[in-house]
């Protein structure tokens, strides 16, 4: 009778047997949150974590400065730099992506105010803040710098407006307020944790000087008199761009009826409705989000489609784009209708007076199957196409 062999144990390496070195490797390529998860995995990852060699890893993988060398016969190496170091790339990464601006009466020295801010990464591991606005050019979106933050020698995050020193706070997790410095020296405040306040208490917030100041700033107020910047704040743009499951959901941009190019921001709520607001600009305490559309049918028509939503569609203009290098949005293929609801004068006023329900006017969205969407309403033979404002992160069309 054959007996089968007996098994081999696998010969292989076990986390706690890599060198150091590799361990670093590890932990530099993993996020600041699951690094600090790993680094209670075993004593090993906890030795690798404090090691004051992992700054200098981070700062390769990520082109950031290099560490200040350790000199011979100098102090020893700093066994906090790895912490502020991983605390500064959470804070960066918490800031990415799109935020947008709180009515405020006032603006960055003088210049015209902006609804819309982008965080994305520039080189040698910054973060570089961008205010979006139309442009005059089509499609095209553009950007104007607003701060730049990067990570100094000492692992911490230094912010600044051009040559003027800022403090980037955050206000819960989607609330941060950007305010001129005391002083060059001084260090970004500390994170206020906690929910997020309702939107009146954002706007009760713009009006105010930011929480969390301390005496020393106060102290020096004189010394920006001349120069004064009011503190600015932008809540973050959640679900920015759609999903299979939201392919209406993110920010948007599209040319309206009065031939402008416009911002569009598209939500779904708890209960399973679409809600579509304009994002205009800030120099009134009531702009800044008007609401285009909504609808609690979520439910799509599809095809094949009847003759009269057919005609319904083809019977309608696009709105061009205005400008040379600009295709057409004719001839697209609708994969998909959804019926919705608005109020017709938020829309045209000028046709409002002519219908018999202000308040209740049905529309329509037509799904492309390019993953963009139009919508129109009853009273108009027009459609406003849509487009993505940002891709994976990334503002499309920018110009600087």
């Amino acid at each position: 009778m054959e007996t089968s062999p007996p098994a081999v144990a696998a010969v292989g390496t076990v986390l706690e047997d890599l060198p150091e070195d590799a361990l670093l490797a590890i932990l530099a390529l993993l996020a600041p949150p699951d690094a600090a998860a790993a680094a209670c995995a075993c004593r090993r990852l906890a030795a690798a974590a404090s090691s004051p060699s992992l700054p200098l890893a981070l700062a390769l993988r990520l082109g950031l400065p290099p560490p200040r060398p350790v000199l011979p016969g100098g102090p020893d190496p700093d066994p906090a730099a790895a912490a502020r170091l991983l605390r500064s790339l959470h804070r960066l990464r918490r800031l990415l992506g799109l935020w947008r601006r709180l009515p405020s009466s006032g603006s960055r020295y003088g210049s015209p105010p902006s609804s819309l801010a982008a965080f994305e990464w520039a080189p040698r591991g910054t973060l570089a803040a961008s205010l979006l606005a139309p442009s005059a050019h089509g499609l095209a979106v553009a950007k104007s710098p607003f701060v730049t933050l990067s990570i100094d020698e000492s692992g911490e995050t230094v912010a600044a407006m051009g040559d003027v020193p800022v403090c980037v706070n955050f206000v819960g997790n989607n609330h941060i307020v950007v305010e001129a410095s005391a002083s060059s020296g001084d260090d970004e405040d500390e994170a206020i944790e906690g929910g997020s306040p309702p939107e009146v208490m954002y706007m009760h917030f713009a009006n105010r000087r930011s929480p969390g100041a301390g005496r020393k700033r106060r102290s020096k107020q004189g010394r920006r008199r001349g120069r004064v910047m009011e503190a600015e704040h932008f809540v973050r743009i959640a679900d920015a761009e759609p999903t299979e499951a939201r392919p209406l959901q993110g920010l948007w941009k599209g040319i309206s009826g009065s031939q402008t190019l416009e911002f569009y921001l598209v939500t779904y709520d708890d209960i399973g409705g679409i809600t579509c607001r304009q994002v205009a600009d800030t120099r009134g305490q009531n702009s800044g989000y008007t609401p285009i559309f909504w609808t609690t049918n979520t439910t799509f028509l599809e095809e094949p489609f009847s003759e009269k939503e057919l005609n319904h569609y083809t019977g309608r203009e696009h709105i061009q784009v205005l400008g040379p290098g600009h295709a057409g949005t004719e001839n697209r293929i609708v994969s998909r209708i959804l019926c919705i609801n608005s109020s017709y004068d938020v829309v045209d006023p000028h046709l409002s007076a002519h219908l018999d329900d202000r308040r209740n006017v049905e529309g329509r969205i037509w799904l492309y199957e390019d993953g963009t969407f139009g919508f129109g309403f009853n009273g108009s033979n027009s459609i406003i196409d849509l487009k993505h404002v940002s891709s994976d992160g990334c503002i499309l069309d920018d110009l600087h």
